[in-house]
């Protein structure tokens, strides 16, 4: 086995080295970071930003990607409470006082336009993703802020509140749901023909086309997934929070990519598994508990987070360098499976 077999081999699992680098050294250095309470503390801060990644592996493995994911979670989340809460103070709601399970499916309805307006603009009008999604960011974060004028919007209903503060055993709710998202997209993905298409898409679109696969659908369809479940984490954060404010996710989009990549999804296309981008969530809600518990100045842990992304577009150029040259080095196995 060569060198650069070896070093395709780390690439591919880095991830779980990472993570268990990572968790060996907190257990070291801090004496409370090994135990339950913390490591659901840490699987209960990653449920959003899991939910969000999730989306975006989706759109990443077409050779896509969607920057506007932080503002739909910002406008549904506040969206869901907007429709159910009074108006005024001191909830700042529409009065509309709509039932919880008429407002959910509004929400969750936007979010699946925001996505599906997306996809057609890129797919139909031939825009360019990387314009389309950030104009999108920028329009959704500027809707929000009329909505309810800037003000924080307040949740005081339990039934909506449920899915962010309730518990199924000694889980809590957003855990056990970002565990099903997980399993449910990677099924898909895996083991589906859709997921296979999606691969292809990445891989080669024209090679995809030729074969039958049609990328214009599949690359409007992962955006429709993408808003959908952009929204969902939106309605999973607000009502965590009991509370949704117009700048609710602002930057999220970083640590959205930052975890993606940093789990093996190929900004490319065409590379990548949602386990991946699950061990990705996983790094980086452990490093943010850890440092926390380690009492580093908030100045710092924003100064690492920075370096991570970094970090992240370092392995995703070294993954593009070694190991898509090992995977076409072995037709055996190309030939048999979608990567």
């Amino acid at each position: 086995m060569n060198m650069d077999r070896v070093f395709s081999l780390l690439l591919r699992n880095l991830i779980w080295i990472l993570l268990a680098a990572v968790i060996v050294f907190f257990s070291l250095t801090t004496s409370s970071f090994l135990t339950v309470p913390n490591f659901i503390n840490i699987l209960f801060n990653a449920s959003v930003l899991g939910i969000l990644v999730i989306g975006q592996t989706f759109t990443l493995l077409t050779g896509n990607f969607d920057l506007s994911l932080e503002s739909t979670l910002g406008l549904c989340g506040l969206l869901g409470i907007w429709l159910i809460t009074a108006a005024g103070t001191p909830y700042y709601g529409s009065g509309l006082m709509l039932s919880v399970w008429l407002a959910v499916p509004l929400l969750l309805a936007v979010g699946a336009l925001i996505g599906l307006i997306n996809g057609w603009l890129i797919t139909a009008m031939k825009m360019n993703n990387f314009v389309v999604t950030l104009a999108m960011l920028i329009i959704v974060r500027g809707v929000t802020l009329v909505l309810n004028n800037g003000q924080t919007a307040y949740s005081i209903s339990e039934t909506y509140n449920w899915i962010g503060l309730g518990k199924i055993g000694s889980l809590p709710v957003p855990v056990v749901l970002m565990a099903l998202f997980f399993l449910g997209a990677h099924v898909v993905i895996a083991y589906t023909p859709f997921g296979r298409e999606l691969y292809a898409v990445g891989a080669n679109r024209n090679a995809a086309l030729a074969s039958g696969v049609r990328p214009d659908r599949r690359i409007l369809q992962v955006y429709v997934i993408s808003g959908l479940l952009a929204a969902f984490a939106g309605w999973m954060l607000s009502a965590r929070l009991t509370n949704a404010m117009s700048s609710m996710g602002e930057g999220m989009i970083f640590e959205v990519f930052a975890a993606a990549v940093i789990g093996g999804v190929s900004l490319k296309g065409g590379q990548g598994t949602v386990l991946g981008a699950l061990g990705g969530v996983l790094l980086l809600a452990t490093i943010n508990a850890g440092l926390n518990l380690m009492n580093v100045s908030v100045y710092w842990i924003q100064t690492i987070r920075g370096a991570i992304i970094l970090v992240a577009m370092l392995i995703d150029a070294q993954k593009i360098r070694y190991v898509a040259p090992a995977v076409h080095a072995a037709p055996s196995e190309s030939q048999t499976s979608v990567p």
